[in-house]
């Protein structure tokens, strides 16, 4: 048997795992779209853990990073910063958002808004920001998977045909199992992504004439690549902050994990999913070394986004390189089944059953699968508008989502919240965003931070100086007041199953 048949092989085993998850996932699937959207709101630690992380671990976060870590150096490092800040997202906002999801049936954002300010035009708008801006980051999953199969194949396979190859595999296997294949599915795409990222990194190290010659070059002859110090520190530091607020604000805004809060099993499942993301920062060192000697490479001129696998193919084995592509294949499409169940879902919920009310279950489930299609198809046609750098793509996707992380917050924890402020604040933010990315050329990361401050100000001051909305105002306190309730109440049964154990 030739090397390219070994590989082909290994590739088509690759492609074939996550269908045979798939059929297991089937066989454990009630016909049910509380079953299809939540996994039934049974999904247990691990397999949140492994679906949470692999969907937080997207393509950019593998070749987009090493790109970035070229282009920006030090900055990209604030990552181990916000991935800390994602897990306490979870933890803080997460565990309440389950509470209220399983309480009052919610199943999207727009389903907690609905709810909690009931106002219909921010309903809309929500939904809106819902599908645009995870459209967007979609299709950034698939700039880097086309950009894989192009340097892979020496050209030889077209865009057309890898990217119609990739949505066709996501469509069934989330047709055959929902959520649930999704999450089987990420536990496969979670493995290998930590170790092809690992691998990787200490190879190319390895590769560059290791740790102490690549670092002491990097030091001696690009020290704006390892220190924020420099003639625009100031500029770098700016973005250092704002991509640790921005990211992690705007990527736990997503519709997918909205889905994953409400499909926890348990309460206790928040209390520790934030020590395994923190822990699974550890992947970052992986992105550390590859970034670092990409630096040295002074004579590539192509994108940086396709750095990384230049690297590989000119330096590793044809089986290496094949490892490699394969994990970073398993961050687009971990990333990207979450994101196309989620709009999905929302096109459904929030699209469909608000247009047409009153539908049998088993519609509305025929609808949900549908939407599947619709949403890849969709995808598929707009990759050829999508801007070329992946980091930067990601960055306006969750900075547009961001936007919603303040009224969250109000609706949680603060009765004066308004629902007309919470709609005009979240379209300030946006313009503000919007604006600053046409009309100026600061860093996207530092416009999207620009119009957090404004959507705070509208919102918050706004809220203050108007009279509180008495139905919102008595919801938001009853709904606080249960969720603390339940804390106390889960407290004392922990400590009574101490005693009794003892």
């Amino acid at each position: 048997m030739t090397v390219a048949s070994v590989l082909f092989l290994i590739v088509s085993i690759f492609m074939l795992i996550p269908l045979v998850l798939a059929e297991f996932a089937r066989n454990k699937t009630r016909n049910t779209t509380s079953d299809f959207f939540l996994q039934d709101r049974r999904m247990k630690l691990f397999p949140m853990y492994a679906t949470v992380f692999a969907t937080w671990m997207s393509a950019y976060a593998y070749m987009g990073a090493i790109a970035y870590f070229k282009e920006a150096g030090p900055v990209y490092l604030t990552s181990i910063g916000w991935d800390a800040l994602f897990a306490v997202l979870y933890y803080v906002l997460g565990r309440r958002i389950w509470f209220y999801g399983k309480q009052y049936n919610y199943i999207t954002a727009t389903d907690f808004f609905a709810d909690l300010y009931r106002f219909p035009p921010l309903q809309i708008l929500v939904t809106a920001i819902s599908i645009i801006f995870t459209m967007l980051y979609i299709d950034m999953q698939m700039i880097g998977g086309l950009v894989l199969l192009q340097q892979a194949t020496g050209n030889r396979i077209s865009w057309q045909l890898a990217a119609a190859l990739f949505f066709v595999i996501l469509v069934i296997y989330l047709w055959a199992g929902g959520l649930r294949a999704v999450a089987l599915t990420d536990i496969f795409y979670g493995a290998l992504i930590i170790i092809t990222i690992l691998a990787s990194g200490f190879f190319l190290l390895h590769a560059a004439g290791g740790m102490q010659h690549v670092f002491t070059t990097l030091v001696e002859q690009y020290p704006q690549k390892v220190s924020l110090a420099g003639d625009d520190s100031f500029h770098r530091a700016a973005m250092w902050i704002c991509l640790f607020l921005v990211l992690p604000c705007g990527l736990f805004m997503e519709p997918q994990h909205w889905i994953r809060c409400y499909a926890s099993g348990s309460r206790k499942n928040f209390e520790k999913l934030p020590l395994l993301l923190c822990l699974s920062s550890v992947v970052i060192i992986g992105t550390l070394l590859a970034g670092s000697v990409g630096i040295l490479q002074d004579s590539y001129t192509g994108s940086a986004d396709t750095l990384l696998a230049r690297m590989i193919v000119e330096t590793a084995s044809p089986f290496f390189s094949t490892f490699v592509f394969i994990g970073i294949a398993s961050a687009i499409f971990s990333t990207a089944n979450s994101q196309i169940h989620a709009v999905a879902t929302v096109l459904t919920v929030n699209v469909y059953c608000m247009l047409f009310k009153n539908l049998p279950e088993k519609r509305k489930l025929y609808v949900a699968k549908w939407a599947v299609i619709f949403v890849s198809t969709i995808a598929y046609f707009i990759l050829l508008i999508i801007p070329k750098s992946m980091f930067n793509t990601a960055i306006f996707a969750a900075g547009g989502t961001a936007q919603l992380i303040l009224p969250v917050i109000g609706a949680l924890f603060w009765e004066r919240s308004s629902a007309k402020w919470a709609f005009s604040s979240i379209l300030t933010g946006m313009s503000i965003f919007i604006g600053a990315l046409l009309f100026t050329h600061t860093d996207t990361s530092i416009c999207a931070a620009w119009s957090l401050l404004a959507n705070a100000a509208v919102f918050f001051l706004g809220s203050l100086v108007t009279e509180p909305q008495l139905q919102t105002a008595q919801k938001i306190r009853a709904y606080r007041r249960a969720f603390q309730e339940s804390e106390y109440q889960e407290s004392d049964r922990t400590t009574a199953s101490k005693e009794m154990s003892k």
